[in-house]
């Protein structure tokens, strides 16, 4: 059995431990139903269930009700006024390190909906990595709250809803609208669309929604890349620190108007302060201040982050 990190493998033969793996733990079927299926040795499929366990494309969670969160991850949630925090370890490359936080967001949501549920997912680069992650979930709605940014590679993301919309008891409200356009007269035009003003209307009962907190700098917001140089500076003199869905948030957490307002098709701030929860994710040590500044919002109750961004948090949040 081989140890080497998934990253190390081909990706035609992670893609096939990743179905493989979904076919045996979340579609209960058995290795030799899963072995005719694709036309493989029962042994076979048991050596790439092995290997998709040892190389990290599988994790297991035992969630012992009698065992509390980390204390770090409590003192760090205290410091920041939210509800609860995750802290993800590293990984020994970055793609591998953006999926396991990916994979956490994406857990801690199917552990916490219910069904009937309404929630809305913001697009990322995390949640495109790691759509492949995404257990089974209850019957719910699910609604994109943001507009996609193209990036070589991606797709995923929105591969994720039409497969959710096949599942049993989902049904899924796609955002065909890009993140942010050049004039305000096209977003409004776009949000009349039927489609898109369908989706972005369901984010009005949202019961979680899940939202990347980027900062207001290069290569730490999608929105950022979107801009001019001269619309950046203008944000930024506006008081942005933190940017998330399109929205502007303050050093003190302050809702901050900037001359991209109008511009992003996506969720509004009110939809999200009404939401019954939310939970924010972020990675990097570049994205304290702005999780900082997220968190004194209140509009997250949960966050998910990597390690050395708790570090920089935890260094810098002490009273």
């Amino acid at each position: 059995m081989s140890n080497s990190p998934a990253g190390n493998e081909p990706l035609q033969q992670r893609v096939l431990m990743a179905d493989v793996a979904r076919a045996y733990y979340l579609e209960s079927q058995s290795k030799v139903q899963i072995a005719d299926r694709f036309g493989l040795s029962r042994f076979h499929i048991a050596r790439l269930l092995d290997n998709a366990l040892a190389s990290g494309i599988v994790t297991i969670q035992v969630h012992d009700p009698r065992t509390p969160a980390a204390p770090r991850e409590q003192q760090l949630a205290r410091l920041l006024g939210v509800q609860t925090v995750r802290i993800v370890g590293e990984e020994d490359t970055p793609q591998l390190h953006v999926e396991r936080v990916g994979g956490a967001v994406l857990n801690q949501l199917a552990e916490d909906i219910r069904p009937g549920m309404t929630v809305g997912l913001s697009w990322s680069r995390t949640l495109d990595r790691a759509a492949h992650l995404l257990a089974a979930l209850p019957s719910c709605t699910v609604v994109q709250l943001t507009g996609a940014f193209e990036t070589t590679g991606g797709g995923t993301f929105r591969r994720l809803l039409a497969q959710l919309d096949r599942r049993s008891g989902i049904t899924t409200y796609p955002l065909y609208a890009p993140l942010v356009v050049d004039r305000i007269e096209t977003a409004q035009d776009l949000r009349r669309q039927p489609v898109v003003a369908d989706a972005l209307a369901r984010a009005d009962s949202l019961d979680i929604a899940v939202v990347s907190i980027g900062a207001w700098r290069a290569k730490e917001s999608a929105v950022w890349e979107k801009a001019s140089p001269a619309m950046r500076t203008a944000c930024e003199a506006a008081g942005a620190v933190a940017e998330f869905s399109g929205l502007f948030i303050g050093k003190t957490g302050e809702a901050v108007s900037t001359p991209l307002d109008g511009r992003v098709i996506g969720v509004s701030l009110q939809q999200l302060q009404t939401a019954r929860q939310v939970i924010g994710f972020a990675t990097g040590v570049d994205r304290a201040d702005a999780v900082r500044a997220a968190a004194s919002s209140t509009i997250f109750s949960s966050l998910v982050m990597d390690v050395d961004l708790a570090n920089a948090l935890m260094e810098t949040s002490q009273p």
